[in-house]
C-alpha cells in the first residue's frame, strides 16, 4: 500500500589535473596512475548507501475524536544511527545505539507515533466537543510540511539512505453501517462489519484523495487492560479499496463478551483516518449493559 523511492547520496567525484605530457612519463608511472584511478572508482562505488527496506511517514487522523498526529515507520537490515530530515532540511527525528552495544542493539525496525492533538477545524466540521488543547491545521502542517523526508542511517561503516513523501491529503473516516453501536450479536455466527465507501477528504481543502484500502481491527475489551498469556487476540485485517465489508470468523467470538471495533481508510500517499468506538456484545449480555467498560 505504501510506496517509496530510494535516492542514494551523491558520490564524491575525483578529478585529475594533467601536470605534464604523458609521453614524458615512464610507463610504470602511467600504470600507477591508472591503478589509482581504478581504486578511486571502486571506493566511490563502495560508498553508495544501501536502501531502506521500507520507509513511511504519514498522518493518522481520528474522525471520532477529531485529533491528528504523525506516525513514522521504517525497516532495515540493522542500523546504529538514524536521522530523518523534513523538506526544509530540519531534523525531525534521530536515534542512536549505545557505544559498545552494536552487536545486539542495532535497530532493524522502527515505529513512532507522535502526540495527536485535537484539531479545531475537525472539531467544528465533525461535531466534537471543543478542547482547550486543540490546535489549528496550519500549526500542525507547519510543523510537518508536505514533501520528501530523507532517511539517513549507518551501521558498522555501512551507510543507508532513502526518502519518502508526506502529503496533506487526508481521507474521510469510513461511515460504519453495521452492526449498530451497542448491538448484541450471536457468538456462534460470523460477525459482518460494513461501511460506506470513502470517496473524499475529511475536509474539502484536504483533497482530492485516492483511497488505497481499508483496515479493520476488532478487540475484546471485556476486561479493561487485560494482560498476560490469557490476553485476547485482536482480529486485525487489511482489505482492498473495492471492499466495504469484512467477516469476523465465529471462532473469534465468545459468549458474554464486549467487543470494540474500528475501521480505517488509507489514502494512497499513506495518510489514514479512523472511525472508532463502535461496540458490540455477545449474549447473555443485553443492550442495557453493552457499553465500554
Amino acid at each position: 500500500m505504501f510506496r517509496h523511492d530510494v535516492k542514494p547520496d551523491q558520490l564524491r567525484k575525483q578529478t585529475f589535473t594533467q601536470l605534464i605530457q604523458a609521453s614524458l612519463w615512464p610507463l610504470a608511472l602511467l600504470l600507477t596512475a591508472g591503478s589509482a584511478l581504478g581504486t578511486g572508482a571502486q571506493e566511490a562505488h563502495a560508498a553508495e548507501p544501501e536502501p531502506f527496506k521500507f520507509m513511511n511517514i504519514h498522518f493518522e487522523t481520528n474522525a471520532s475524536g477529531c485529533d491528528m498526529g504523525i506516525q513514522i515507520l521504517f525497516d532495515t537490515d540493522g542500523i546504529t544511527e538514524l536521522s530523518i530530515e523534513d523538506p526544509k532540511d530540519k531534523v525531525v527525528f534521530s536515534s542512536g545505539t549505545p557505544v559498545g552495544m552494536e552487536d545486539t542493539h542495532d535497530q532493524t525496525e522502527g515505529f513512532q507515533e507522535r502526540v495527536e492533538p485535537p484539531i479545531t477545524e475537525l472539531e467544528k466540521a465533525l461535531g466534537c466537543d471543543p478542547s482547550l488543547d486543540a490546535i489549528s491545521l496550519a500549526e500542525l502542517f507547519s510543523a510537518w510540511p508536505a514533501g520528501m523526508y530523507e532517511f539517513e542511517a549507518t551501521s558498522g561503516g555501512v551507510d543507508f539512505a532513502g526518502e519518502t513523501r508526506l502529503t496533506h491529503k487526508i481521507p474521510a473516516g469510513p461511515v460504519i453501517t453495521a452492526p449498530e453501536d451497542g448491538d448484541v450479536v450471536p457468538h456462534d455466527q460470523p460477525l459482518v462489519i460494513k461501511w460506506n465507501k470513502v470517496n473524499g477528504p475529511i475536509l474539502p481543502k484536504l483533497g482530492p484523495v485516492q483511497i488505497g484500502g481499508y483496515h479493520v481491527v476488532v478487540k475484546d475489551i471485556t476486561i479493561p487492560d487485560a494482560s498476560g498469556p490469557l490476553q485476547p487476540a485482536a482480529f486485525d485485517v487489511d482489505v482492498s479499496k473495492n471492499e466495504t465489508s469484512v467477516v469476523v470468523p465465529k471462532q473469534y467470538l465468545e459468549p458474554n463478551r464486549i467487543y470494540e471495533f474500528e475501521v480505517l481508510s488509507t489514502e494512497k500517499g499513506g495518510n489514514q483516518t479512523i472511525t472508532e468506538g463502535h461496540v458490540v456484545c455477545t449474549a447473555p449480555k443485553t443492550p442495557a449493559n453493552c457499553e465500554l467498560p
